[in-house]
């Protein structure tokens, strides 16, 4: 390499070096001027956009201060007189409705209740929550801000005591809409504004267009500005958390404004400077070449003279114009050096012509002297020749890249009360008048009077019968743009009022849940109890991850408030239309039947459990059973199959599984006709003596517009109730039956003609939601089918539904319970979860999160598991656990920082010791909390206390102590039970 490459070469990368530092230095400006413009914006937005929440609502503080002095309004929020409420209200709500001020007005006593609401239903969720109602009665302060409601719609809202003689007897909150300050703010900056919830859901904005954009791809957790590209456009968006009264994120503000002309100049100026200063290079390089070339010249026309000086060749001449520097000195020197060798060869020259004259002067000498002698001419010849092979070098490069139940129950209730309180009423009247009336006209004429009188009341119990019948489901197809299923029902009350009832519901986009029951006895009360039981079922379904956890929540309701001892069997089911499969859970109804498309018929015998309403805390099963399309499923209730003819003969479940086998291809409402039909063709002139109830559901095709869909995890996260454990256990000897797509049959139906062949059949049992651990269990052997259905002849082909039934345990009486060493409060060092050397000792550290709950619960069922304790010990320690811990998080801890919390598991010689150690504020539990008055009503009971009042139940010694700063707490739990 010549040593002009080699300058330019180094001078190349010092430049680079050079150009690339100032880049870097010029980026890193750049950024740091962008994050002090960021966080500028932020504040100035954030500022804004506090101070126009602020004047709306101090807007409403006028109205509110009209609100709290107004003398009748408080008068009747202290009586809780909600019709008196409503009189005075509505004149102040129109009048600031007018103003156009407030858009929502609620009034509230001081536990919570919705007294009054602009918005007409007192059935409606309150915009602020009991919590917030309590810390404004607690602080006598008012809570103002932007909240967000039930249906996730943001207000600026003011809620403030209403206070008489210097009590607060309740809370008044006024709303204001947040479009109006959307307005000014867009205004204001000229950017587009939204409002969106603490998942990403639009609430409030100017422009759905823009927002279409960012929809589900902005994080709210933390304010942030950052730009954002969309195609050729830019969108600079600017995300601040909105924060609640109680200084809780409920959401975000994002701000977006097109920059698409700021970014392009930006990038233009970015390419010309760039370009300038590579030209700049370029150009400086060129210069510093050329200067390079001549300058090293002279050197050149040096190193040429030396070579043909090399070669012999003296013809070639030096011009040396400058020798001021260093390489015109040198190439001054070869021109001497080639000078002086001139000269030498010139001196050379003539010696050798000397010699030769003298030689030749000789020669001719000689040559005259003597002629014989001759003269030899030698020639020599020398040729060299070389040659250079050069390589090329090549590196290789690397490529861098959703309740209505309440209402009905409130109109049932209503009606029921008053015709029982004019039947009461009217029998003492007519006792008053028999007594005074000793004359027989006078008896006459009162009885002609009480006759017209219970006319009247059976003119009112018709009514209640359709009132009753009303409530049910009677529209029918009810989901007329589904297609998936049809369904059809109807129920034919024994007296005026019935006892059976049946519903069906969609719980969401994929899922149909429906039910149908009966009442212990006849009438109004077992109309009042099929009402509750209803209402419940259809209020806690969506709640529920299963139908057993369902009916078991209904059940404790049931029987928690039941002094006349009445009880209900149900039939609950959820059919899942994507694939067919149905969940269902049996409280001691008749089972149910499938018509398959074949003709066969199934009958659901299996997970059969306690009537509802019979006892409390009994769990219930979830089974599960196929639906392929074309298949049908009959429920009815005892009033079919125990419909009895003059002679007392029952028409039972052989008859009407025969009948079902001939309705193939029937439609839902044909095969109820027709089963009535033959129900009543059998009874004949005999009188009805129960209701008649059935539901159908024909399952035509699966769901194929499956989009994306999170089933919920639905929990029932109540104090004192079990929610369903993350445990599928799967049958090892056998699946659910596959679902095979495939058009509606339409068969004609055929007589039968051979006995029915009985199949037993294992379907598998699942209870989620939670993330499953899958459990291995060994089927037991299959139940023998009833004798019954075997003996009936000339019937369609029968599959029986079995599985083993699990009965409810009632814990025996604690044995005594050693009490063992204090355990240090120091807790262990673990990451999440950690096994002890010893197999009867498990630790476990979890984050103060409410979500970590589902985990230790998991643990727990496995360590429970691992040593066969009984399933109880798992039930209860987990609800013991959830109490305790959840009041740790909730209350335990004054600010938002990660807190560990310690749990220890120690089994010995049949005790298990549970230890919970947490860092927050100093509370005993078992002596701080409120004893709860059992007595009481469960309405009228103060919240607080019950959850407490388990774990002592529950456990069988408790323990609680402070140390080092920390609060330890102790439960022992004898593991001695035995299931029955």
């Amino acid at each position: 390499m010549l040593l002009r490459t080699r300058v330019t070469l180094i001078v190349t990368v010092s430049f680079s070096l050079l150009v690339a530092g100032l880049t870097f230095a010029a980026i890193k400006s750049e950024e740091l001027a962008d994050e002090r413009y960021a966080q500028a914006t932020l504040n100035g937005q954030d500022i804004f956009w506090r101070k126009l929440v602020e004047n709306t609502v101090q807007r409403l503080e006028t109205d509110a201060r009209a609100v709290a002095t107004d003398e009748s309004l408080v008068q009747a929020v202290e009586k809780r007189d909600p019709t008196q409420i409503l009189a005075l209200a509505v004149p102040i709500a129109d009048g600031m409705r007018a103003r156009g001020r407030v858009s929502r007005f609620e009034v509230m006593n001081r536990d919570g209740e919705l007294l009054y609401n602009s918005r007409g239903s007192l059935l409606e969720p309150p915009t602020v929550d009991a919590g917030t109602v309590r810390t404004i009665v607690d602080s006598n302060k008012s809570v103002r801000g932007v909240l967000q409601d039930a249906s996730r719609t943001f207000t600026a809202t003011l809620a403030f005591p209403i206070e008489h003689k210097g009590e607060v007897i309740g809370v008044a909150v006024l709303a204001a809409d947040m479009q109006p300050p959307l307005a000014e703010f867009k205004i204001s900056t000229g950017s587009d504004i939204f409002l969106v919830d603490r998942i990403g859901q639009l609430s409030l904005g100017t422009d759905d267009s823009i927002w279409k954009i960012f929809e589900g791809k902005i994080s709210v957790r933390k304010s942030r500005l950052e730009t954002w590209q969309q195609g050729e456009i830019f969108y600079s968006v600017a995300v601040l958390p909105v924060y609640d009264g109680a200084s809780r994120v409920i959401g975000a503000l994002v701000t977006a404004r097109d920059v698409t002309a700021t970014q392009t100049r930006q990038r233009q100026i970015r390419q010309i400077a760039i370009g300038s200063v590579g030209g700049f290079l370029v150009v400086l390089l060129a210069l510093f070449t050329v200067y390079l070339r001549r300058s090293f010249h002279p050197l050149d026309e040096a190193i040429a003279v030396l070579n043909a000086l090399s070669r012999g060749d003296t013809s070639v001449t030096l011009e040396v114009k400058n020798d001021q520097d260093e390489i015109g000195r040198i190439a001054g020197t070869v021109g001497v050096f080639r000078d002086n060798v001139v000269k030498l060869e010139l001196m050379q020259q003539r010696r050798e012509r000397q010699r030769r004259r003298q030689e030749l002067y000789i020669r001719l000498q000689m040559l005259k002297m003597s002629e014989m002698l001759e003269e030899e001419a030698r020639a020599a010849v020398l040729a060299d020749l070389k040659q250079i092979e050069a390589m090329a070098e090549r590196g290789p490069e690397e490529a861098g890249d959703t309740d209505s139940g309440k209402g009905e129950l409130e109109v049932l209730g209503v009606a029921f009360q008053t015709m029982s309180d004019r039947i009461r009423e009217q029998h003492l009247s007519l006792q008053e008048l028999i007594t005074q009336r000793t004359r027989e006209a006078e008896v006459l004429r009162e009885a002609l009077r009480t006759r017209e009188q219970l006319d009247a009341l059976r003119q009112e119990l018709d009514f209640a019968r359709e009132l009753q019948l009303s409530s049910l489901p009677q529209v029918f197809p009810p989901f007329p743009d589904r297609d998936e299923f049809r369904i059809h029902a109807g129920m034919v009350p024994a007296k005026e009022v019935g006892g059976d009832f049946y519903d069906f519901f969609l719980i969401d986009r994929y899922h149909l849940g429906f039910v149908i029951g009966d009442a212990s006895g006849k009438g109004v009360p077992a109309a009042m109890f099929i009402s509750i039981a209803r209402s419940l079922i259809k209020a806690v379904a969506p709640l529920s991850s299963s139908p057993g956890e369902c009916l078991a929540f209904v059940n404790t309701m049931l029987s928690a408030d039941n002094p006349h001892t009445l009880f209900a069997t149900c039939f609950y089911a959820v059919l899942d239309t994507r694939d067919g499969q149905v969940a269902y859970c049996n409280a001691g109804h008749p089972p149910s039947l499938i018509l398959r498309t074949s003709g066969e018929v199934d009958a659901i015998r299996d997970v059969s459990g306690v009537a509802l309403g019979v006892m409390e805390g009994l769990d219930y099963e979830t089974g599960t059973f196929q639906l392929n399309p074309g298949d049908t499923i009959l429920l009815y209730t005892d009033g079919v199959t125990e419909a009895q003819d003059v002679v007392s003969a029952l028409y039972d479940e052989p008859r009407l599984i025969e009948k079902l086998g001939t309705l193939g291809g029937y439609a839902p409402q044909d095969i109820i006709a027709e089963v009535h039909s033959a129900v009543e063709a059998f009874v004949g002139e005999a009188p009805q003596f129960d209701d008649i109830t059935m539901l159908s559901l024909s399952f035509d095709r699966v769901s194929t517009d499956l989009e994306a869909f999170d089933e919920p995890d639905r929990r029932l996260m109540l104090t004192g109730f079990k929610a369903t454990p993350s445990v599928e256990v799967i049958s090892m000897d056998a699946a659910p039956p596959p679902v095979t797509p495939s058009p509606e049959p339409v068969p004609t139906p055929a007589p039968p003609t051979a006995a029915p062949a009985v199949k037993v059949i294992r379907p598998t049992i699942v209870t989620k939601p939670k993330p499953p651990v899958t459990v291995a269990v060994k089927k037991p052997a299959p139940a023998p089918a009833p004798a019954p259905a075997a003996q009936v002849s000339a019937k369609p082909a029968i599959r029986i539904i079995n599985k083993p039934k699990i009965a409810a345990v009632a814990p025996p009486p604690p044995a005594p319970v050693p009490t063992p060493a204090p355990v240090a409060a120091t807790p262990p060092v673990a990451a999440t979860a950690m096994q002890h050397h010893d197999h009867n000792v498990l630790k476990v550290v979890i984050s103060n999160d409410l979500a970590e709950l589902e985990r230790l619960a998991g643990l727990v069922d496995s360590f429970v598991e691992r040593h066969g304790m009984p399933e109880r010990i798992a039930f209860n320690l987990n609800l013991c656990l959830d109490e305790l811990i959840t009041n740790i998080i909730s209350y335990g801890y004054s600010d938002d920082h990660h807190h560990d919390i310690h749990v220890r598991f120690v089994l010995d010689n049949g005790t298990l010791m549970t230890e919970i150690i947490d860092d927050g504020a100093e509370y005993n539990p078992f002596t701080d909390a409120p004893e709860p008055d059992l007595a009481l009503e469960v309405d009228d009971r103060p919240i607080g206390g019950l959850g407490v009042f388990l774990v002592k139940e529950f456990m069988d010694k408790t323990e609680y102590r402070r140390e080092d700063g920390r609060n330890v707490v102790t439960l022992w739990k004898g593991t001695a039970e035995q299931e029955s």
